[in-house]
Parts: C-alpha cells; sequence; structure tokens
C-alpha cells in the first residue's frame, strides 16, 4: 500500500514532545553559525571563529534537528509506537547541546565534547525507540526510518572517538586548527548525507511498504553509508590506516551506496506523481543542491589549478557549501512539513511564504559559492533566517496557548 508523501500525511499529534525545543535550538545555532560566517569577521579570521562557523553549521544544526526534533515528531507515527522509548535522554541531550552550542565559539573544545556527549544520549534515544517501540516488523520500515537508525549508528561510532581526540589533543597542547582536519571528510559528509536523503525521498516519494526500489535499497545503503566511513575514519584517526585505504573505504562506504540510493530513487519518482507543496520544495532544493556539491566534489582534482590566488573560487570548497546548504534545505523542507499540519488553517498563505522562503535560500546558496557575490549571500542568507521566526513563532505561540488554556486543535481547521 502507498498513500501521499510523508509530511503531507502526518498528524501533529502529542507525540512531538519537545522536539520543537530541538529545532530551536538548531536555529539559535544557525543563526549563530551565520554571524560567524559574515565578511568582516573573515578580514582576520581566528582559528577559533573558523571551528565555531564550521561546527555550529554543521553539527550543532543538523544532528539537534534531525536525532532530536524530527525523531519525536515523525518516528513513533513511522512505527506506528506510542512514543520515545527514554524522554529523560531527550531531556538530558538537549540540555548538554544548549551549553555547548553557547561555549562552542569561546571554548571549542569543551563545546564538542559537550555536542559528543548530548548526540550520544540521542542516538541511544532513537536506537531504544527502534527496537523497542516499534509494532511493525523491519522489513517494512520506510527509507526515513533507516536514515535515523545509520545516523544514530554513526553517533555511536563518531562521539567516543572525537571525545577520545579532545582528551589526547587537549593534553598534547593542540590548537583548535586540529579539530578542522579531523571533522572535514567523511564524518561530516556522512552527518550531512543520511539525514538528506532520508528527508527528500519522505518529501518526494509516496509512503511505500516494501515494494519500491528504494524501500528494498535503503537498509543497506543507509546502513553503508551510516557506518563504514566512520570506521574507516576512525582506523585513520587512531591506528595505521593508509591515505589510500581511507580514500577506498569512503568511496565504498559514501559514493557507491549513495549512487545506489539515488538511482533506486530516480526510478521510484519517475514512477510517481510529483508531489507539490512547501516541504516538496524545499526538498527540490536541497536535492538539487547536494547533487551540484557531490559533483563539484568529485570532480575537483579534474579541474582545479595547480596553485590558487588567495579568495579565488575553488570547485572542492564551492561543493562543500553546497552540500551543507543542501543538507540545511531538506531539513527546512521536514521543518515546514510540520509547521504545514499545524498551520493548516493559514491555507495559501503559508505554502506561498514557504515558497518564497525556499527561493531566497536557494539563491543565497547559490550566491554564496562565488567569492564575487559574498555580500548578496549574506543578505540573502540573513534574510532567510529571520524568515524562519515567522512560521516558528505562529507554531510555538498556539501549542502555549494550546498547553496554558487546555484548547485543542487551536492551529487546525476543526
Amino acid at each position: 500500500m502507498t498513500s501521499g508523501p510523508l509530511f503531507q500525511t502526518v498528524s501533529s499529534s502529542h507525540r512531538g514532545g519537545s522536539g520543537g525545543a530541538f529545532f530551536l535550538l538548531a536555529l539559535f545555532a544557525g543563526m549563530l553559525g551565520g554571524v560567524m560566517g559574515l565578511p568582516f569577521l573573515h578580514v582576520h579570521p581566528s582559528a577559533g571563529v573558523i571551528v565555531s562557523h564550521a561546527v555550529l553549521m554543521t553539527f550543532y544544526v543538523v544532528c539537534p534537528a534531525f536525532l532530536g526534533g524530527m525523531a519525536q515528531w515523525f518516528l513513533p507515527e513511522l512505527l506506528k509506537g506510542e512514543g520515545m522509548a527514554l524522554p529523560s535522554a531527550a531531556r538530558i541531550g538537549f540540555g548538554v547541546l544548549a551549553v555547548g552550542a553557547f561555549l562552542l565559539p569561546v571554548m571549542p573544545f569543551i563545546g564538542l565534547a559537550l555536542w559528543s556527549v548530548g548526540v550520544l544520549a540521542l542516538a541511544f534515544n532513537v536506537l531504544a525507540t527502534v527496537l523497542e517501540m516499534r509494532t511493525i516488523p523491519f522489513r517494512e520500515f520506510p527509507p526515513l526510518v533507516w536514515a535515523f537508525l545509520a545516523n544514530a549508528l554513526s553517533m555511536l561510532v563518531i562521539a567516543p572517538v572525537l571525545l577520545a581526540f579532545l582528551l589526547r589533543s587537549g593534553m598534547a597542547g593542540g590548537g583548535a586548527e586540529a579539530l578542522l582536519t579531523v571533522l572535514r571528510g567523511s564524518v561530516e559528509m556522512t552527518l550531512l548525507s543520511v539525514p538528506s536523503l532520508g528527508i527528500i525521498m519522505a518529501a518526494l516519494l509516496p509512503r511505500q511498504t516494501g515494494q519500491g526500489w528504494v524501500s528494498r535499497c535503503a537498509p543497506y545503503a543507509f546502513g553503508l553509508m551510516g557506518l563504514v566511513p566512520v570506521l574507516f575514519w576512525a582506523d585513520h584517526l587512531f591506528g595505521e590506516l593508509s591515505s589510500s585505504a581511507y580514500k577506498a573505504g569512503l568511496t565504498v562506504g559514501l559514493v557507491l551506496p549513495c549512487l545506489a540510493l539515488l538511482v533506486a530513487f530516480a526510478r521510484d519518482l519517475w514512477r510517481a506523481a510529483l508531489p507539490s507543496g512547501p516541504a516538496a520544495g524545499w526538498a527540490s532544493g536541497g536535492l538539487v543542491l547536494l547533487l551540484s556539491g557531490w559533483a563539484a566534489m568529485l570532480t575537483e582534482p579534474l579541474w582545479a589549478p595547480q596553485s590558487a590566488q588567495p579568495g579565488a573560487f575553488m570547485l572542492g570548497a564551492a561543493g562543500h557549501q553546497l552540500v551543507m546548504f543542501g543538507s540545511l534545505l531538506a531539513l527546512s523542507a521536514a521543518f515546514y512539513g510540520w509547521c504545514g499540519s499545524r498551520l493548516v488553517s493559514q491555507g495559501r498563505a503559508f505554502a506561498l511564504f514557504s515558497m518564497a522562503h525556499a527561493l531566497v535560500t536557494f539563491a543565497g546558496a547559490l550566491c554564496s559559492v562565488l567569492p564575487q557575490l559574498v555580500l548578496p549571500a549574506a543578505l540573502l542568507m540573513g534574510t532567510s533566517l529571520l524568515m524562519f521566526a515567522l512560521p516558528a513563532g505562529l507554531v510555538w505561540y498556539g501549542m502555549l496557548v494550546e498547553r496554558t488554556q487546555g484548547v485543542t486543535g487551536l492551529l487546525r481547521k476543526q
């Protein structure tokens, strides 16, 4: 059996719990990271500013929103369960991540250590929910559940290894520059790619029960993407794995399963009716940016100049930015999908605002890859961050009124 895409059919029940708090945390981290990326802070950038900007925009935005906000909103419904297995772990994770986001700009090592502890709590919550709270067999899991599971398993490897590296580097007197070389590569691409592909497929494909190519491919593809790259990264960091074997592991663990998943997605999408609405618009833009970014990063050795002037256009750096913004657009698809389920009464006005917001964000992401357009990119992305305040404010104001006055269905049509 099939039905519409997830973000068109999900109900806005009480199961969301504190999931909205994680999206607020991700929004705060994104705004703080965006401010640190403004041009005037990068005239003479310090290593701490660069590390804080990179970590905030990737680790403190994507992981809390996906394993915290999205998991609490959507995972119980996808598993047909009653809720999350470890709500206390979610509360602990939120508190630790919130403190880490504030401390990261001034103490990068402490901020990353707190991030590791916080996401580990969220990962345990997701894994326990999948194992204990499901009422459907594993073979009927939709692709998004496999993405949740793969992302949580990644955290079980990344968090302890990162904590060990921070301890070793801190005792050796290492600076913030060492963090960039450790976090860039397989860790960052895994944390960006797995959630993004899961969200995009949930937003654009009908909900399937095992008969689609994506449903058959998802357990193997997401499993490889979630575990193989980070295991090779851990061995390369602490073991004696050579650089050539490390790159081969990234190809096997990231490129090949991602390619297989995209082929299956294209085949299923060809046979399905294209969805419309805010979530589909955001997901489509995210997919375009992700594909462009991956193509730029893979083809960089063919086109990259031998020597480049400071501030010049670099294909690999541009691809990295496109992948990051593609992941943010995919997360926004989930956010607007949930907001849309709460703001049904706003109707067409909300849909038009969402599409305008998606266009502004998409244009800002494209401008950001060109050094000559850094000012328009900053203006567009700043406008995009401010535009998030409207749907977020409407939803959380309605939830506050419902909770304080005991009114249900305030935001939805009766």
